[in-house]
């Protein structure tokens, strides 16, 4: 019997399942609260993230982590949901790797586009895929979702978490896969996949300065200096890249943050 479907948001908790069975509320001393729920026993959820047109749906759903602080009045900031290639959690590379192109291609026609962090270089499909997967960076790149990289290049990077980041309108994604052999299956693989999505404040204010609350709590007014700054780090690298043959997508331009924007420029921007 299908699970029924399990909405989940960023912003007020009331907005999302919290309450359906199975749930639970951890809150912390620090004044952290953690939303979570477990699928188990063969029956895994179905998961939809809602963010308005951009919204989608995930199967195979083993757990959902939602994260709020009662001094960050925006609510739930990020939500974990980890599930499965399949309701096995397995298969076999090259149908897992189909799977996972699906899944990226469905973001991308939600109206999902790519993110790449502001100090990483901008490159495009296998170009991203051979920077994203060398041994010294691997996992850390936001790599093409566009380009499906060989069987080859997908079982060599996929044991190591390769990532794809996107953004629609204020929210950002992360997708990260895991392949391992621990389920014992003949002629497959474990695959798990993980997707994070998470307001600007996480993306700007933890990302930026995590660690440092003080400085989270203000990240509006110190991010413009610290964006300056790894800009210049991004143009650095492209410039040491493109001298070794690789092209800088130029077209990229990070996106606006809008809790940065006025009112103003909001009903311009949508006019």
């Amino acid at each position: 019997m299908p699970q029924p479907l399990t909405i989940i948001r960023l912003g007020n908790p009331q907005l999302s399942d919290i309450d359906a069975p199975g749930a639970s509320v951890d809150n912390h001393p620090t004044g952290m609260a953690f939303y979570q729920r477990s699928w188990v026993g063969g029956e895994l959820g179905n998961v939809e993230f809602s963010h308005g047109p951009h919204s989608f749906t995930v199967e195979n759903v083993l757990s959902i982590l939602g994260t709020a602080d009662q001094d960050v009045p925006e609510g739930i900031f990020k939500w974990n949901v980890n599930f499965g290639v399949s309701p096995q959690q397995a298969d076999t590379d090259e149908a897992a790797r189909a799977r996972v192109m699906s899944f990226l291609a469905m973001l991308r026609a939600a109206g999902w586009k790519r993110y790449i962090d502001v100090l990483d270089p901008r490159l495009l499909g296998r170009q991203a895929w051979t920077y994203g997967t060398d041994p010294d960076g691997l996992g850390l790149y936001s790599l093409d979702s566009s380009y499906t990289p060989t069987l080859d290049e997908w079982t060599a990077a996929a044991r190591y978490g390769p990532r794809w980041k996107f953004q629609a309108d204020g929210v950002y994604l992360e997708v990260v896969v895991s392949r391992s052999n621990m389920g014992g299956f003949v002629g497959k693989s474990t695959y798990l996949i993980s997707v994070k999505a998470q307001s600007e404040f996480t993306n700007y204010g933890i990302g930026f300065f995590s660690g440092k609350r003080e400085k989270i709590m203000h990240w509006k007014d110190l991010i413009a200096p610290e964006l300056a700054r790894y800009h210049k780090d991004r143009l650095a690298t492209e410039a040491k890249l493109r001298a070794t043959g690789y092209t800088i997508d130029t077209t990229y331009q990070d996106p606006p943050i809008k809790s940065l924007q006025s009112p103003a420029s909001d009903t311009q921007r949508g006019s």
